[in-house]
């Protein structure tokens, strides 16, 4: 590890566009997208003259097309490059996507696309760190992976991307175009330098590339009587891992529960509400109100008789201003059955869910189609959830990932814990 000098201050530019998601590097995932995947195609055609695609013809959408088509000819004719038909479609098609209005609307490549099946896998070849977009414009680390890459690099949570292999990242639009910089084979090496905040100045790392198995869920008994489990991420089988864990914690003395949802930026809508129906009585989980195939629909995803627990069963559940989506939604859902209290600072806010549309050459289309409300009536997009007890983790723990903090230091953990003991 070296350090440059003298120390760069990071761009404190806001895009005009910057897709706040969260992926695990290299990774990696669209973690703070309520996903629901598909494999249909998309079925638009697009013919080999514009005309193909139909607008109406009020004078509105005259003078959009026919500025449209200026900026094309001027492209064309202007950029410094040469520029097929093919180059100035794909750079609509991409844009019309990324500009339409929702953050969580973009368009993905095939690179992309592949990133975002395996991240739904667990499974990766990259540097082990989750991160975000930040407010700057700026990929940040949120957690460095025990036994890690990252870890064995020394880089720490709220470092930030500034170079990947000699190449400027500041300025890249989305997480994932970060993610295939860093992305690479096994036992490649990456050089990546980060700015750290702390102590004003970049720090440049060399790291070796291998392959992470992310360890979507993990838990233990705290007490004789209390449970934890940490849910990471809502991937691919994380519902029947959930069940069984809760289910062997409970013949462990389990009679209440901790879940830890800190830093957990979403998933599938599949797991998420496997895991709830687990949890709860019949009743509503959530009502969804959106346009499929160019119609309206409302719909309710319910919860059904049978849940898996007992009825008086209490659960402290740990929030951040990276629990996100699917990971609201679960925690806002047991509070509004008055089954759980959070604990923590306000939850990022994404109350809406997106579903990704194959496109014939391996790219994708990601749409938000949805919006979702809690049981309770609340929609949460851009506001999150305000926690029960508003609780600081100790300024001497920054750069530090929740593995390595000990219940000293996890105040909020702490407070968990007396919540649910309060309650016995």
């Amino acid at each position: 590890m070296n350090e440059t000098t003298p120390p760069v201050q990071p761009k404190t530019h806001q895009p005009a566009k910057k897709n706040c998601n969260t992926i695990q590097v290299v990774l990696v995932t669209f973690l703070i997208t309520f996903i629901i995947m598909s494999a249909i195609g998309v079925g638009a055609y697009v013919k080999a003259t514009a005309n193909s695609i139909q607008f109406s013809n009020d004078p509105e959408t005259a003078a959009a097309v026919q500025k449209l088509e200026d900026v094309a000819n001027l492209l064309k004719d202007n950029y410094y490059a040469e520029l097929s038909d093919a180059d100035v479609l794909a750079a609509m098609t991409s844009g019309l996507a990324d500009e339409i209005g929702s953050r969580y609307t973009m368009y993905l490549t095939s690179e992309q696309v592949e990133q975002l099946n395996d991240s739904m896998s667990g499974e990766y070849v990259g540097i082990g760190a989750l991160v975000t977009m930040n407010k700057s414009g700026l990929v940040e680390i949120t957690e460095v992976l025990e036994g890690s890459p990252a870890q064995d690099a020394g880089i720490r949570v709220g470092d930030m991307f500034i170079e990947v292999d000699g190449d400027d990242v500041t300025q890249m639009d989305t997480v994932e175009e970060v993610a295939i910089k860093v992305k690479g084979e096994a036992g490649t090496m990456v050089d990546i330098v980060m700015y750290r905040s702390s102590e004003s100045r970049n720090v440049e790392f060399s790291v070796v590339r291998k392959k992470i198995t992310n360890v979507s869920i993990a838990g233990e008994m705290l007490t004789d009587t209390i449970g934890y489990i940490e849910i990471r991420e809502f991937s691919t089988g994380v519902s029947a891992q959930f069940k069984l864990m809760v289910e062997q914690l409970i013949t462990e003395g389990a009679e209440s529960f901790v879940f830890d949802l800190r830093n957990n930026s979403g998933g599938l809508a599949t797991e998420v509400i496997d895991m709830l129906d687990f949890l709860l009585p019949e009743g509503e989980i959530a009502t969804i109100r959106g346009r499929e195939d160019g119609k309206a629909f409302t719909h309710t995803w319910q919860s059904y008789a049978g849940a898996g627990v007992p009825d008086d069963m209490r659960y402290a559940i740990l929030i951040n201003a990276n629990t996100a989506s699917a990971s609201e939604l679960f925690s806002g859902c047991l509070r509004d059955y008055q089954k759980a209290y959070l604990i923590g600072k306000q939850s990022f806010g994404k109350g809406s869910g997106t579903q990704t549309f194959s496109l014939r050459d391996g790219s994708a289309v990601n749409i938000t189609i949805f919006r979702y409300y809690l049981p309770g009536g609340d929609f949460i997009e851009e506001i999150g959830l305000e926690p029960d007890l508003d609780v600081d983790l100790p300024e001497n723990t920054a750069g530090m990932s929740l593995y390595q903090l000990t219940l000293e230091q996890d105040t909020q953990l702490t407070a968990g814990i007396e919540y649910l003991e309060g309650l016995e």
